[in-house]
């Protein structure tokens, strides 16, 4: 028999059975739709928490406080310990626990490396903080005006950057002075760190980034040294590297430098070097782990759907036994029976495929309308397509091998 024939004759056992047909399509649809959309809403959290970090800098390297065993305690500065920083600023990457210090002389030793542009030494303490009627507790980071617009990862939306002539200014992030404050008049207007005045100079554009940029509140180092009584140890070293060097090599001269300023070894190292590619590669690694776990989980309601194609080819061939000897006897071969009904599984789990995909791309519209991230890419969406034939003809074969060893005499006799 011909193709053209054999899907003829499958599109119309499964009109015949239209109820049936759709009831096992819907499981199919259901599978589909799914497994594309919890593994686009995996890719659409790595591709938005990789576009913060590269927003953040490709050429930028932190130094924190802390080896190897806080690095695993805290999860890259995601939790544990005092808050230290991060990628240009705030709670974020690079976050250490309170061992041994990195003190503002190392930082020193360290300007002088090849490659390194600029080096922002940071302090970062936490301080009540007073507008008008208002009063909260935020990350206070004492930075180095020369490399403040450098390293804190984002522009100046209002006002100006710190300057080397400042001594009581204050720039603050887009939350503190959107949300927290609620007061963008609060440029040129005095602020109480620790109960000591400064003058807001500048507000920084919002940057939706990790490293909690938005909510922290920047002043003089020299400043900061005073009003956290802390002269020696710095919370963090924030490094931009020159545009003509390699970011990994400097990070490579750098972990070489304090091992040796520090007398100790890369296993028991007591400080934590973070680069945009460190963050990735653990980012990729994790979001890959857990695509294959939503993909996984939402594979069950698949083959569910592939359960249901098996019982509805099982029931055709019983109802359709008698055509099946008819066929034998006009001359039909095994394959053709096999070809039959294969095919009309394989038409069941494209049908199922297509509707799922479509209901995929409007669950991804409803997901985006939330703020929630999903992406769906021709290969999710072609894989997923794929993945519903397969299933459909996978649970076919058992069914079409029982069709097609049914001998026609036999088959012409059942009533």
């Amino acid at each position: 028999m011909k193709l053209k024939d054999l899907f003829g004759l499958a599109l119309t056992n499964i009109r015949h059975r239209h109820l049936r047909s759709w009831l096992t399509i819907l499981g199919i649809v259901i599978g589909v739709a799914s497994i594309i959309s919890l593994i686009s809403i995996s890719l659409g959290m790595s591709e938005q928490i990789n576009q913060r970090i590269h927003s953040l800098g490709s050429n930028i390297i932190t130094v924190s406080p802390g080896g190897q065993q806080a690095q695993r305690a805290g999860g890259f500065g995601l939790g544990g310990g005092p808050p230290r920083g991060g990628f240009g600023g705030g709670e974020g990457f690079g976050g250490g626990g309170g061992q041994a210090a990195i003190t503002f002389r190392e930082a020193d030793d360290l300007r002088t490396l090849p490659g390194v542009y600029k080096l922002d030494a940071r302090l970062q303490h936490r301080e009540p903080v007073d507008y008008k009627d208002k009063n909260t507790s935020l990350n206070i980071i004492g930075t180095e005006p020369a490399a403040f617009p450098d390293t804190v990862g984002t522009n100046i939306s209002y006002g100006r950057f710190l300057s080397i002539s400042d001594e009581y200014s204050a720039v603050v992030g887009f939350n503190v002075a959107n949300a927290t404050f609620n007061d963008f008049d609060i440029l040129n207007k005095q602020v109480k760190i620790g109960g000591v005045p400064f003058r807001v100079v500048g507000i920084l554009a919002q940057s939706g980034s990790m490293g909690g940029t938005d909510s922290a509140v920047y002043i003089p180092q020299k400043t900061a040294r005073n009003l956290f009584n802390e002269s020696t140890d710095a919370s963090q070293l924030v490094i931009v590297v020159a545009p003509d060097h390699d970011t990994d090599t400097v990070a490579a001269e750098v972990e070489a430098e304090l091992l040796d300023l520090h007398g100790v070894t890369t296993q028991t190292e007591d400080f934590q070097i973070t680069t945009a590619a460190t963050i990735q590669s653990a980012i990729s690694s994790i979001s890959d782990t857990l695509t294959l776990f939503l993909g996984g989980i939402a594979s069950i309601s698949l083959l569910v759907g592939g359960i249901g194609v098996a019982n509805t080819m099982f029931m055709s061939v019983l109802e359709q036994t008698k055509d099946i000897g008819v066929l034998k006897a006009l001359g039909a071969k095994n394959r053709d029976i096999i070809y039959l009904f294969l095919c009309e599984a394989g038409t069941i789990g494209f049908v199922g495929g297509v509707l799922g995909v479509a209901l995929s791309f409007i669950v991804s519209n409803i997901l985006d309308t939330l703020g929630i991230p999903s992406i769906l890419s021709t290969e999710l969406v072609l894989g997923g397509l794929a993945f519903s034939v397969l299933i459909g003809i996978v649970a076919g074969i058992s069914p079409a091998r029982n069709a097609a060893s049914i001998p026609p005499v036999e088959a012409l006799k059942y009533e």
